[in-house]
């Protein structure tokens, strides 16, 4: 390794927080990322439709960019891609085929296919991307064509988890290759684990894919009526297991949901889904004419969306589909944290309607996709790392990851708990912290990519809570009199017909501000009625309502 030179890791995503996962590598004038993900806005994020990473340092460094690596399909490792593309000159994508297929869709869905490189590649491929070698090995996750990354650097090997389980024993597939990545680790073991965090609260394995697959067969058998199965369209494996339930109790099969129906066309297009001849029913409609003992809902919709498939049969919002008594509804999946109070009242709905509920904490329907805590000290020990840097999970889980690898004999000095944006380097002294980049993450409203911030949702709170008053006035100014106004609206703040009166009482106050001193500047004077405004209202009403005073001198 050159003198001068380190390699340095800058994550810009993905750790303290589920979703966003990006992480820069550079070394000298080359530079590669690891992953481009997005993550699902949190309650406070009030309006926003999804969280992207902020991409100032890449941006300022594109030169230098040799491509991206993405470990897997899931949207918290790929959904940023589109708002990074729409930045670049050039944009290099290195994936395996199902993530290549998916980044694909999703690139076209944004028009901006033409703007990006995408290349495949699988567990048998080698790949240089400047100083960077990049090995391949298979893992078992909740997604297909999941992979590990083994990067050769000019500081020592690499290792990568990407998101990962140890299956001992999966349906489809070798599962996690974890006698390759011992094998690229050496007998002295690798220079450096990055290794997922996700689930390391939970002691013991993680259940298996053949434990679903049981469970989803018995409950198939249970049922009298129709069957409404809903689950992540990304998990591709899960839905051939619903797939040979169907046809093993003789049923069809209708998916509904678009990212659903996308996902099975290309799922059986790379052949990743086995569907014999008239099983799966296309077009989203059951026919009359199919018994309901002898059909099955595919749907999206686990986490409750709006607008998903599930809630807007609940609520009877979907043109063709209704909860019927007698249906059981299969939840095979994990429920994401802040979704909790929605998904419990679609369940308790579809209870009202005559539904039977079959969900993860109640049956054995779902099995994680990450690893539990003896998982990863199998990693840990398979790798046997001189450093380690624990990833993808809340500041907790990384904590956590830590204290078990320092147990496994790892020095509490070459392990690293980073923050996003905190770059660590590597030279011939060993590790260390760089400066800090910004990684503030961006908020992407509609068409909006960054304009809004905490002013505004703090402004989008208050009027969720507390509701708005608009101020209308119009002055003369050569004869300093009231040509319109003060005419005063409120929106979620007083029922106007009960409360006029406080109303009127606003409209005084703005008069008496004009008696004492007629205004020559309409902002200042607009600023002078929100703050008299505001402290009468918590005065009377106790309540702090957005004001908005639209003053005009003509």
């Amino acid at each position: 390794m050159s003198e001068n030179a380190r390699l340095s890791l800058t994550p810009l995503g993905g750790l303290g927080e589920i979703g966003l996962n990006c992480m820069t590598f550079s070394y000298a004038d080359d530079m590669v990322m690891v992953d481009c993900g997005l993550m699902f806005p949190e309650d406070y994020h009030l309006g926003v439709d999804v969280v992207i990473p902020r991409f100032d340092f890449v941006l300022e460094r594109q030169a230098r960019l040799r491509g991206i690596v993405l470990t897997h399909g899931h949207e918290d490792h790929i959904g940023a891609l589109p708002w990074l593309t729409r930045l670049l000159k050039t944009t290099r994508i290195h994936a395996s085929p199902f993530t290549l297929a998916l980044v694909e869709h999703k690139l076209r869905e944004h028009g901006l296919l033409e703007q990006a490189e995408l290349i495949s590649i699988d567990p048998r491929s080698r790949l240089s991307l400047g100083v960077f070698n990049f090995s391949f090995f298979p893992v078992s996750h909740s997604i297909v064509d999941g992979l590990a990354l083994g990067i050769e650097t000019p500081a020592g090997r690499l290792v990568h988890t990407g998101d990962f389980k140890l299956d001992s024993n999966p349906l489809s597939g070798k599962g996690t290759d974890l006698n390759a990545i011992r094998g690229f680790a050496g007998k002295k073991g690798a220079r450096l684990l990055l290794s997922d965090s996700t689930n390391v609260e939970n002691s013991g394995h993680s259940m298996g894919e053949r434990e679903v697959m049981d469970a989803l067969r018995a409950a198939f058998r249970r049922a009298k009526g129709r069957i409404l199965v809903t689950l992540f369209s990304s998990n591709i494996q899960r839905i051939q297991e619903v797939f040979d339930c169907a046809r093993e109790t003789g049923r069809k099969v209708v998916a509904a949901g678009r990212s659903l129906v996308n996902n099975i066309e290309i799922s059986r297009r790379l052949g990743y889904l086995r569907l014999p001849e008239g099983l799966y029913m296309e077009g989203g409609e059951l026919p009359a004419a199919l018994p309901e003992d002898r059909a099955v809902l595919l749907l999206t919709g686990s986490q409750g969306e709006p607008l998903s498939a599930l809630a807007r049969i609940v609520w009877g919002e979907h043109k063709h589909l209704r909860i019927h008594p007698g249906d059981t509804v299969i939840m095979s999946s994990r429920l994401i944290p802040g979704n909790t109070s929605t998904v419990n009242r679609m369940i308790n709905e579809m209870y009202r309607q005559g539904a039977e509920v079959l969900y993860s904490q109640v049956e054995g329907i779902h099995a994680s996709g990450h690893a539990y805590r003896e998982e990863l000290a199998a990693m840990l020990e398979a790798v046997r790392p001189e450093y380690f840097i624990p990833i993808h999970g809340e500041y907790r889980h990384l904590v956590k990851h830590a204290h078990l690898a320092q147990a496994r004999g790892i020095p509490p000095d070459n392990i690293f708990v980073l923050s996003n944006g905190q770059t660590l380097n590597f030279g011939p002294e060993g590790a260390r912290p760089g400066p800090s980049v910004p990684a503030e993450s961006i908020l992407v409203d509609g068409k909006g990519v960054g304009d809004v911030g905490q002013v505004v949702l703090k402004e989008r709170q208050i009027l969720g809570e507390e509701g708005m008053v608009v101020v209308l006035l119009v002055l003369r100014k050569e004869r300093k009199e009231v040509a319109h106004g003060p005419e005063i609206h409120s929106r979620g703040f007083i029922f106007d017909q009960y409360y006029q009166h406080v109303l009127d009482d606003a409209s005084n106050l703005i008069l008496e501000l004009l008696e004492e001193e007629f205004p020559a500047d309409a902002e200042k004077f607009q600023e002078r009625i929100r703050s008299v405004l505001r402290r009468f209202f918590r005065r009377i009403m106790g309540r702090d309502p957005l004001v908005m005073p639209l003053v005009r001198i003509i």
